[in-house]
């Protein structure tokens, strides 16, 4: 999902309660912060050699250890969060989004958006952690033995 997707996602939930389910089951408090959000620009090489660039909005999630359900996150108070902080530093629309979510024993990670369930009074977003790629397999559709010429002995690839 991209940053533009995601604000006009809020936009049109209004103030439904927003729950954030980081794994199948498991979901962060509701009364969440959005405690930063980040423009990340990434320059990178990958094990092939090949340059890339590209951004990501990060919006980081924080809970204070209370359970406050009358301070709960709406879509319109997120919203509202994000519009002010697009005001002082302009969020990249085409940007992929990511949230970022850590507490206690579960180190902190930047979780992607699989699916958007709505009931009349909340949102949920259900969330996955990517997992890591050999980026020239991936731009190829390469497994097996392909992935082998790609990645293995005497290519370029580390």
């Amino acid at each position: 999902m991209q940053t533009k997707d995601f604000l006009e996602k809020l936009e049109k939930l209004g103030d439904k309660e927003m729950r954030i389910e980081y794994r199948p089951g498991e979901f962060l408090p509701t009364a969440f912060h959005i405690t930063e959000v980040k423009n990340v620009f990434i320059e990178s090489v990958d094990c092939g050699g090949n340059p890339d660039s590209y951004r990501q909005t990060v919006i980081q999630l924080w809970w204070d250890g209370k359970e406050q359900k009358d301070r709960a996150m709406s879509a319109a108070k997120a919203l509202k969060i994000l519009e002010i902080t697009n005001k002082s530093i302009p969020m990249r629309p085409s940007a992929d989004l990511f949230l970022e979510w850590g507490h206690g024993d579960l180190l902190p990670a930047k979780y992607k958006i699989k699916e958007v369930a709505e009931t009349e009074d909340t949102v949920t977003f259900r969330l996955f952690a990517p997992p890591t790629v050999c980026k020239p397999i991936e731009k190829l559709g390469a497994f097996g033995n392909l992935a082998m010429n790609v990645c293995g002995p005497g290519s370029k690839c580390c």
